[in-house]
């Protein structure tokens, strides 16, 4: 006789599980957009070709990439960077590791004593011992992909760490190369006013003696020392200048507090120039989004927080879980390994929030807040780069033609003062022209120099703007992809 069989527990709970999310799922709010944001962006010119990753040696300035490597190696922004990529690699491998059944094993050992007086009668003696060793294993399933989907955020906050950390090596060595630039070009006002006050010096020297012949009046020789007096004064503001670069040089650089004050910067003699065959052609490159880390992290922050959304939103249905439990049991240590003190046992469990005090509403509107704040983060992120893209671009071009200016006005300059001393030795020109000549020539000389260090500083921007030399993606996504515990 054929006997009916009465519904397995795996039915009932196949049917609670259907009922829960069908009930769930009517409060749940919908999952996250994955499809990236429209962009309206400018018209842009045809790709670029990648520049080289240390794109500083461009400036032929062996002193200048040393300093370069040195902050790479030592820089503490970048060390506290590599802590944070520390942190998420680990947030990562905790997320994977979530997915995965949990294995624990326990001994234990009690002994009691029990009321004689109580409800339960006690047949034997009121004390008793109890000693137990299990093996346990738990896990739950990830039916609605709430671990999967944090685990994908953990993914994408690696990456968007370790894109930050990119875009911060490049900002190093962008401010390294400006940094350099602007020492070079005081260490280049130094000379050029040390060099101005001897001659005036001896200039003045012997202009006393003709002053002391009666050659030449006292207005001349008041005149001569005002001006070297002016131009002396210039030199202390130089040096404390010079002294304050050198050693903010040396702290973004990472030194310690005495190789910072005791130490020196090695520099080469005249401020660097990247030669113009070295530099990208003008115009928008049509790839920018792909080129620079700051918007890749920007990117890889907003797919976090669309995981973190569907993570949040999974709370609404059911969680399942599997837990098993193997050991023996005994009252006896001696016994504890006999057949009989064998215990096991199995347990699936459903649970389906029904009310917490809006504790789950709250976590998802707080995910989908914080969602479309990086939207908006990644959207200014872009439009910020094609700003300093364009700026950059309009910057190292005008500080060419600045350049190119100051050096035809400088020569142009210097061959009045030497026409206006012709003319003066002849008697045609008073001292106050030829004062005036000279000190022309002298701003002229330091207008230079300046221009040199604005165009070493736009065209390092330029490099930054254009993405500084990175190359986007396969390192980070290899880091990631290892710190992935396997399934």
């Amino acid at each position: 006789m054929m006997r009916t069989q009465p519904p397995t527990n795996a039915h009932a709970l196949s049917g609670s599980i259907v009922l829960a999310a069908a009930l769930a799922g009517c409060a749940a709010p919908p999952p996250a957009d994955p499809t990236p944001p429209v962009l309206d962006l400018p018209a842009s010119t045809q790709p670029m070709p990648r520049i080289a990753a240390d794109w500083w040696t461009a400036f032929g300035d062996a002193p200048l990439t040393a300093l370069v490597e040195e902050a790479l190696a030592d820089n503490r922004d970048l060390v506290r960077a590599a802590a944070r990529i520390d942190q998420s690699r680990a947030a990562l491998k905790l997320a994977g590791a979530e997915r995965l059944p949990r294995i624990d094993a326990g001994v234990s050992a009690r002994r009691e004593r029990f009321s004689e007086n109580s409800a339960v009668p006690i047949n034997s003696s009121p004390i008793g011992s109890d000693i137990r060793a299990e093996v346990g294993v738990s896990y739950e399933l990830d039916l609605w992909s709430r671990l999967a989907r944090t685990e994908d955020a953990a993914r994408e906050e690696l990456l968007a760490t370790t894109f930050a950390r990119d875009t911060l090596r490049t900002a190093l060595a962008v401010q390294v190369v400006k940094s350099y630039a602007a020492l070079q070009a005081l260490d280049a006002q130094l000379v050029l006013f040390e060099r101005t006050v001897a001659a005036q010096r001896d200039s003045l020297a012997l202009q006393r003696k003709r002053f002391d012949n009666g050659d030449i009046g006292e207005l001349d020789i008041r005149q001569l020392e005002a001006e070297l007096i002016g131009n002396q004064a210039q030199l202390p503001k130089i040096e404390r200048a010079r002294g304050e670069a050198e050693r903010a040089l040396a702290l973004l650089l990472g030194r310690s507090p005495r190789a910072l004050i005791d130490g020196a910067v090695r520099r080469d003699a005249k401020p660097a120039e990247v030669p113009a065959a070295a530099l990208p052609p003008a115009g928008l490159p049509s790839d920018l989004l792909e080129r620079r880390p700051d918007i890749r992290s920007a990117a890889a922050s907003m797919a976090a927080a669309g995981a973190r959304v569907d993570a949040a939103r999974a709370a609404y249905f059911p969680s399942i879980s599997l837990t098993a439990n193997l050991g023996q049991d005994s009252a006896e240590l001696s016994s504890l390994t006999h057949g009989g003190s064998l215990i096991w046992s199995v347990v699936a469990s459903l649970t389906q929030p029904i009310w917490d005090g809006g504790r789950i509403d709250a976590r998802n509107d707080f995910a989908r807040a914080r969602r479309r704040e990086v939207e908006v983060d990644y959207r200014d992120t872009v439009a910020t780069a094609f700003k300093e893209t364009s700026d950059a671009l309009g910057a190292r071009s005008e500080t060419e033609q600045t350049l190119r200016n100051a050096v035809e006005r400088e020569a142009a300059l210097a061959q009045a003062a030497r026409l206006t001393r012709l003319r003066f030795d002849g008697g045609e020109e008073s001292r106050i022209e030829l004062i005036r000549a000279e000190r022309a020539d002298l701003a002229a000389q330091s207008e230079v120099v300046e221009a040199r260090r604005a165009l070493a500083a736009a065209q390092a921007d330029l490099f930054r703007a254009l993405g500084g030399g990175w190359q986007p993606a396969p390192t980070a996504i290899a880091d990631a992809a290892s710190s992935t515990p396997s399934h």
